[in-house]
C-alpha cells in the first residue's frame, strides 16, 4: 500500500480525470498549430523581405508618401486638378529619392586614438582609416561617426578599388565620463531626406576620462603610517603588541615563552599579544542628487574620494570606496579610476546615514572612515552617519561647497572638512 504525502500548508485535493473529448480537442490542436506554424514559414520569409527595405524610409519619407497618395486619390475622385499634381510631386519625389538610394558600398573602417585613458581637459586625437573593399570606384559618401551622445560627420571622397582615406579628428575632454567612439557608419540618403541608409563599419571604441586627484599626506587623513598596525581587542598568541603573560597551555608556541617568569614560578609561562591589524581605509561617496548643490560640486566628491582612495594605494594601504553603486575595492590605481567613471548622480539614492551603515556591514574590517557629500547634507545627517559607525573606526568627513570658503569643524564626535576645489583638500586635510 503506497500512501501519498499532502503537501505541507497547501490545500490537497485529488485531480480530476481530464475527459476523453477534451483530450482529443486539445491534441489535434497542437497538431493543427505546429501544421500553421510549418507552412507559413515561407509567407514570414517573404514578409520580411518586403519589410526590410521599407526601413530606409524617414518619418518625412512616410509623411511624403502618405500626403502623395492622399492627395492623388482625392484629385481622382473629386476632380481636383491641383491635388492630383502635388501627389504626383511627391509621388516623383520618392521615385527618385528610391534611384539615388541604388548601389551598395563595400568599406572597411578602423578607429584608432592615441589613449584610451585621460584626464579631464585632455584632448584625445583619433584617426579614422576608411578603406574601399569593393572591386570597382566608390562615389563621395558620408560617414557619421558617433562621439559619446553626439555624432561627428566626414565626406569620403570618391575611393578607386583598395584605396583608402584618413580622416583625423580630436575628442575634447570637459567632463568625467566614458565617451564611446564608433562605430562607424556609412550614411546614403537623398538630398530631401526621405530615404536614409545606414551601415556600421567598425568596432567601437571606449574612452575613459579620468577626474582630476590632487596629492594627500597620508599622515594628515588618517591614513596611518603604523608598522606594526592598529590594536585591537582581538588577543592572540603571536603579535607584537604585547599584552600579558599567562600559563602555558597544550600548543602554544614555544617562541612566546617567558623564560624569566617560568624560571620564578616554576611553571611554564608564556606571552599573550593583542592583535593587530593593518589599516584598512573605507570611503563613503553619496551618490544622491538630493545631497550636491550643482554638478560641479558633485565632480569635486568624485575627485576628493579618488585622492584619498589613490593615496592609500601609493602608502600600500587597502582602501575601499563605497556608494550607492556598490563596493569597489581596486586593484591598481588605473582600475579606480575606471571605475569612478562610470558614477553618476541620480535623485532618490539611499540617504548618508544608511549608506554609512551597509558600508560597515560590508568591510566590517576598515580602521578609517571617509564620509563625502555635498553642501545640502545637514550637520545632523552627518552625526547620524558618524553614529552608524563603530567608536574605535576613526572616522571624518569631507563636504563639498564651492559657496562656501573652506574651513574646519567639529560635529560632534566627527572632524568635518569643507572644501570649494580640490586644492583645499591637501591643504585642509592637517586638522582631520
Amino acid at each position: 500500500m503506497t500512501t501519498i504525502a499532502q503537501p505541507k500548508g497547501t490545500w490537497w485535493r485529488p485531480r480530476l480525470a481530464r475527459p476523453a473529448w477534451l483530450t482529443g480537442a486539445v491534441r489535434r490542436l497542437r497538431t493543427g498549430w505546429g501544421w500553421l506554424v510549418a507552412r507559413s514559414a515561407p509567407l514570414r520569409g517573404i514578409v520580411l523581405s518586403l519589410v526590410r527595405p521599407l526601413r530606409v524610409v524617414t518619418e518625412l519619407g512616410w509623411l511624403a508618401a502618405c500626403l502623395g497618395v492622399s492627395a492623388l486619390v482625392a484629385g481622382i475622385l473629386l476632380g481636383w486638378a491641383e491635388a492630383i499634381a502635388i501627389g504626383v510631386i511627391f509621388l516623383v519625389c520618392l521615385a527618385v529619392a528610391t534611384l539615388w538610394m541604388i548601389g551598395q558600398v563595400a568599406y572597411a573602417a578602423t578607429i584608432e586614438v592615441d589613449a584610451t585613458r585621460v584626464k579631464v581637459g585632455d584632448h584625445v586625437l583619433g584617426r579614422l582609416l576608411i578603406t574601399n573593399q569593393g572591386r570597382r570606384g566608390l562615389t563621395s559618401t558620408v560617414v557619421e561617426l558617433p562621439v559619446g551622445r553626439g555624432a561627428a560627420s566626414f565626406l569620403v571622397p570618391p575611393l578607386g578599388a583598395g584605396k583608402n582615406h584618413e580622416q583625423m579628428f580630436t575628442v575634447p575632454t570637459r567632463r568625467r565620463a566614458v565617451i564611446t567612439i564608433g562605430p562607424a557608419r556609412s550614411v546614403k540618403a537623398d538630398p530631401l531626406g526621405l530615404l536614409r541608409r545606414e551601415r556600421s563599419w567598425s568596432e567601437s571604441v571606449e574612452i575613459f576620462v579620468h577626474p582630476r586627484t590632487v596629492l594627500v599626506d597620508a599622515d594628515t587623513t588618517g591614513l596611518l603610517r603604523d608598522i606594526e598596525g592598529v590594536v585591537t581587542r582581538d588577543l592572540s598568541s603571536s603579535d607584537v603588541a604585547f599584552h600579558a603573560l599567562r600559563d602555558y597551555v597544550p600548543g602554544d608556541d614555544r617562541r612566546a615563552v617567558h623564560w624569566r617568569s617560568t624560571a620564578r614560578t616554576g611553571r611554564l609561562i608564556v606571552r599573550q599579544f593583542e592583535e593587530t591589524r593593518k589599516t584598512h581605509l573605507l570611503v563613503v561617496l553619496s551618490l544622491d542628487a538630493s545631497e550636491y548643490a550643482t554638478e560641479d560640486e558633485f565632480e569635486l566628491a568624485i575627485s576628493a574620494a579618488g585622492s584619498l582612495v589613490l593615496q592609500a594605494s601609493r602608502e600600500d594601504r587597502r582602501a575601499s570606496l563605497i556608494s550607492q553603486a556598490g563596493l569597489v575595492q581596486p586593484r591598481s590605481p588605473g582600475l579606480l579610476l575606471d571605475e569612478l567613471c562610470w558614477l553618476e548622480s541620480a535623485p532618490g539614492k539611499t540617504a548618508l546615514p544608511r549608506l554609512t551603515s551597509a558600508a560597515v556591514t560590508q568591510v566590517p574590517d576598515a580602521t578609517v572612515a571617509a564620509l563625502i557629500s555635498g553642501s545640502l547634507v545637514e550637520p545632523k545627517e552627518l552625526a547620524r552617519a558618524r553614529a552608524n559607525v563603530p567608536n574605535e573606526i576613526r572616522t571624518f568627513a569631507i563636504r563639498c561647497d564651492q559657496a562656501s570658503d573652506p574651513g574646519f569643524r567639529r560635529v560632534g564626535s566627527m572632524n568635518v572638512l569643507t572644501i570649494a576645489e580640490l586644492g583645499d583638500l591637501p591643504k585642509g586635510a592637517g586638522n582631520l
